[in-house]
Protein backbone atom coordinates (compact mmCIF):
# COMPACT_ATOMS: atom_id res chain seq x y z
CA UNK A 1 0.00 0.00 0.00
CA UNK A 2 2.98 2.25 -0.45
CA UNK A 3 2.09 5.69 -1.78
CA UNK A 4 -1.62 5.16 -1.19
CA UNK A 5 -3.78 7.23 1.08
CA UNK A 6 -5.47 5.01 3.65
CA UNK A 7 -9.12 5.76 4.38
CA UNK A 8 -11.87 4.18 6.43
CA UNK A 9 -15.58 4.12 5.68
CA UNK A 10 -17.90 3.69 8.64
CA UNK A 11 -21.59 2.78 8.69
CA UNK A 12 -23.21 3.95 11.93
CA UNK A 13 -26.29 1.90 12.80
CA UNK A 14 -28.57 2.48 15.79
CA UNK A 15 -30.94 -0.18 17.08
CA UNK A 16 -34.41 0.82 18.20
CA UNK A 17 -34.78 -1.34 21.32
CA UNK A 18 -38.59 -1.40 21.16
CA UNK A 19 -38.96 -2.50 17.52
CA UNK A 20 -35.56 -4.19 17.10
CA UNK A 21 -35.15 -2.27 13.84
CA UNK A 22 -32.12 -0.28 12.73
CA UNK A 23 -31.47 3.18 11.30
CA UNK A 24 -28.33 4.33 9.51
CA UNK A 25 -26.79 7.79 9.91
CA UNK A 26 -26.01 9.52 6.61
CA UNK A 27 -24.07 12.77 6.24
CA UNK A 28 -24.50 15.36 3.49
CA UNK A 29 -21.24 16.90 2.34
CA UNK A 30 -21.11 20.69 2.23
CA UNK A 31 -21.53 22.61 -1.04
CA UNK A 32 -17.77 22.90 -1.57
CA UNK A 33 -17.54 19.09 -1.47
CA UNK A 34 -20.57 18.45 -3.70
CA UNK A 35 -23.63 18.32 -1.41
CA UNK A 36 -24.03 14.54 -1.67
CA UNK A 37 -25.02 11.95 0.95
CA UNK A 38 -22.50 9.45 2.28
CA UNK A 39 -21.41 7.32 5.21
CA UNK A 40 -18.71 8.57 7.55
CA UNK A 41 -15.40 8.48 5.66
CA UNK A 42 -11.99 9.76 6.53
CA UNK A 43 -8.26 9.44 6.33
CA UNK A 44 -6.43 6.95 8.52
CA UNK A 45 -3.54 8.77 10.18
CA UNK A 46 0.04 7.51 10.41
CA UNK A 47 0.33 4.87 13.14
CA UNK A 48 -3.41 4.12 13.24
CA UNK A 49 -5.08 0.91 12.15
CA UNK A 50 -8.02 1.24 9.78
CA UNK A 51 -10.33 0.43 12.71
CA UNK A 52 -8.76 3.09 14.96
CA UNK A 53 -8.87 5.69 12.19
CA UNK A 54 -12.48 4.85 11.37
CA UNK A 55 -13.57 5.16 14.99
CA UNK A 56 -11.72 8.48 15.36
CA UNK A 57 -13.33 9.82 12.17
CA UNK A 58 -16.81 8.74 13.35
CA UNK A 59 -16.25 10.61 16.62
CA UNK A 60 -14.84 13.72 14.89
CA UNK A 61 -17.51 13.86 12.15
CA UNK A 62 -20.59 13.12 14.27
CA UNK A 63 -19.79 13.64 17.95
CA UNK A 64 -20.38 9.89 18.43
CA UNK A 65 -20.59 8.87 22.08
CA UNK A 66 -18.32 5.86 22.50
CA UNK A 67 -20.28 4.50 25.48
CA UNK A 68 -23.20 3.80 23.10
CA UNK A 69 -21.17 1.37 20.97
CA UNK A 70 -22.35 -2.24 21.12
CA UNK A 71 -19.98 -3.60 18.48
CA UNK A 72 -17.61 -2.63 15.67
CA UNK A 73 -17.43 -5.08 12.78
CA UNK A 74 -14.84 -5.21 10.00
CA UNK A 75 -17.02 -5.74 6.93
CA UNK A 76 -14.17 -7.26 4.92
CA UNK A 77 -14.74 -4.77 2.10
CA UNK A 78 -11.86 -2.86 0.54
CA UNK A 79 -11.93 -0.35 -2.30
CA UNK A 80 -9.19 1.08 -4.51
CA UNK A 81 -9.85 4.39 -6.27
CA UNK A 82 -8.40 7.78 -7.16
CA UNK A 83 -9.92 10.63 -5.16
CA UNK A 84 -10.81 14.17 -6.27
CA UNK A 85 -7.26 15.28 -5.39
CA UNK A 86 -5.81 12.62 -7.78
CA UNK A 87 -4.48 10.54 -4.86
CA UNK A 88 -4.55 6.75 -5.03
CA UNK A 89 -6.70 5.51 -2.12
CA UNK A 90 -7.13 2.21 -0.31
CA UNK A 91 -10.33 2.26 1.77
CA UNK A 92 -11.60 -0.36 4.22
CA UNK A 93 -15.15 -0.52 5.61
CA UNK A 94 -16.61 -1.04 9.09
CA UNK A 95 -19.99 -1.16 10.78
CA UNK A 96 -20.49 0.36 14.22
CA UNK A 97 -23.66 -0.75 16.02
CA UNK A 98 -24.98 1.57 18.73
CA UNK A 99 -27.69 1.16 21.36
CA UNK A 100 -29.05 4.71 21.12
CA UNK A 101 -29.05 7.88 19.07
CA UNK A 102 -26.97 10.81 20.31
CA UNK A 103 -26.84 14.55 19.74
CA UNK A 104 -25.14 14.46 16.32
CA UNK A 105 -22.69 17.31 15.85
CA UNK A 106 -21.40 17.74 12.31
CA UNK A 107 -18.39 19.80 11.26
CA UNK A 108 -19.54 22.51 8.79
CA UNK A 109 -16.11 22.40 7.13
CA UNK A 110 -17.09 18.95 5.83
CA UNK A 111 -20.86 18.45 6.13
CA UNK A 112 -24.02 20.54 5.99
CA UNK A 113 -26.66 18.08 7.16
CA UNK A 114 -27.37 14.60 8.50
CA UNK A 115 -30.31 12.24 8.58
CA UNK A 116 -31.34 8.91 10.05
CA UNK A 117 -32.58 6.46 7.42
CA UNK A 118 -34.44 3.26 8.24
CA UNK A 119 -32.58 0.13 7.20
CA UNK A 120 -35.52 -0.77 4.94
CA UNK A 121 -35.40 2.58 3.13
CA UNK A 122 -31.74 2.30 2.04
CA UNK A 123 -31.31 1.93 -1.72
CA UNK A 124 -28.81 2.83 -4.44
CA UNK A 125 -30.14 6.41 -4.51
CA UNK A 126 -29.45 6.93 -0.78
CA UNK A 127 -25.77 7.74 -1.36
CA UNK A 128 -23.67 9.00 -4.28
CA UNK A 129 -20.83 6.48 -4.44
CA UNK A 130 -21.28 2.81 -5.27
CA UNK A 131 -18.77 1.84 -2.55
CA UNK A 132 -20.97 3.56 0.05
CA UNK A 133 -24.01 1.67 -1.19
CA UNK A 134 -22.16 -1.67 -1.23
CA UNK A 135 -21.04 -1.04 2.36
CA UNK A 136 -24.59 -0.16 3.42
CA UNK A 137 -25.95 -3.29 1.69
CA UNK A 138 -23.49 -5.54 3.51
CA UNK A 139 -24.29 -3.81 6.81
CA UNK A 140 -28.01 -4.23 6.15
CA UNK A 141 -27.53 -7.94 5.44
CA UNK A 142 -25.58 -8.45 8.67
CA UNK A 143 -28.11 -6.50 10.74
CA UNK A 144 -31.06 -8.48 9.36
CA UNK A 145 -29.60 -11.46 11.26
CA UNK A 146 -28.51 -9.47 14.33
CA UNK A 147 -29.38 -11.15 17.60
CA UNK A 148 -30.69 -14.34 16.04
Amino acid sequence: MANKTKKAQIVLAVIDQASHSFSFLLLQTNERRGSFWQNVTGKVEEGETFEEGGLREAIEETGLEVESIIDMVNLGLAYEFTDQHKRKVHEESFLIVLDQKWDVKIDPHEHQNFKWVSIDEINSDSVKHESNYETLKKSKKLLKHWGR
